[in-house]
């Protein structure tokens, strides 16, 4: 099976003035990112997954004056603190079928496991300045947080004959492994998400869906001293629609994020930071008609 899954994320934000600088921090910082990917069914049982992150993130700088803090950047560039580029993250994922009811209604249960690899478009050292030296200008954000992790992933889904004909959810734990070359030790990230959808509509030729997300990530650290803000716990419900059509699934889906503790730009909570997010997903699923030889002798 070949993927892609489109992402686009808006955050408008702004928080009071820093220590060092003392006037109204505000701006947007948006993401474009795409995660190209490919399933290969082992056997009836097991799959194998390879997911690769691209993409930019842009950081634009809405007060009239100079900041070591924030201004108008992409994750592309290089810079004091930060390793540009498109690159991300690359997952590496087995999966286990442990329940299958099959093509009609009934349960199905997925296990799995693996790892994500950082690239080197990465922070490369610490953007708070936590061990007290003077301030310089830095970057806050990349392409991908420069630590390996393992994953953990099960999904649970059911398929009915009435509405909502297909619902469940999925369980993600993304655990970092160890610091990285730069002192930096990343949150363990907890994604929980529930999603349900429709019979097909004539009006719209397709499904539609609703989700909730909650996601969670624990204290990150530099050099052994904790990350502002790096504790943060979201809501993000979503709505969307599904269509099966010849070429492919596609997905559209639109999310709210709402920050019920921690801020997107990682500054201290006393800041008073406001922020309002916005993100939309496109995703498209194509299975193919083929095995591969070797794997079937």
């Amino acid at each position: 099976m070949l993927g892609v899954d489109f992402n686009y994320q808006f955050i408008d934000w702004q928080h009071d003035p820093t220590p060092d600088e003392e006037f109204h921090h505000l701006g947007t910082l948006t993401a474009l990112v795409s995660s190209p990917n490919i399933t290969v069914g082992l056997n009836d049982w097991w799959n194998f997954s390879i997911i690769q992150m691209l993409g930019n993130r842009y950081m634009t700088w809405g007060a009239d004056t100079t900041s070591k803090h924030h201004r108008d950047e992409g994750s592309e560039s290089n810079f004091t603190n930060a390793i540009g580029g498109y690159l991300g993250d690359t997952k590496v994922m087995v999966r286990y079928l442990l329940f299958n009811a099959g093509r009609g209604p009934g349960v199905r249960l997925f296990l799995g496991g693996g790892m994500a690899i950082p690239s080197e478009n990465t922070l490369t050292s610490d953007p708070f300045f936590l061990n007290g030296t003077t301030i310089e200008e830095h970057r806050h954000f990349s392409m991908s947080e420069g630590v390996y992790k393992a994953i953990f992933e099960t999904q649970f889904f059911i398929k009915r004959m009435k509405n909502p004909v297909f619902m469940g959810g999925t369980l993600t734990i993304e655990e970092p492994l160890k610091e990285n070359e730069h002192g930096f030790q990343a949150s363990r990230l907890i994604d929980l998400s529930i999603t349900a959808f429709t019979k097909k509509l004539k009006p719209i030729n397709g499904s539609l869906g609703g989700s909730l997300m909650i996601r969670n990530t624990t204290k990150a650290y530099w050099n052994g001293i904790v990350a502002p803000n790096s504790e943060s716990s979201l809501l993000i419900p979503g709505a969307g629609i599904l269509w099966n059509l010849k070429f492919a699934t596609v997905m559209l889906n639109v999310q709210k994020p709402v920050f019920l503790k921690g801020s997107s730009s990682g500054t201290e909570a006393s800041l008073n930071e406001k922020t309002n997010a916005w993100q939309i997903s496109l995703s498209m699923r194509k299975i193919l008609d083929y095995y591969i030889p070797w794997l079937y002798w």
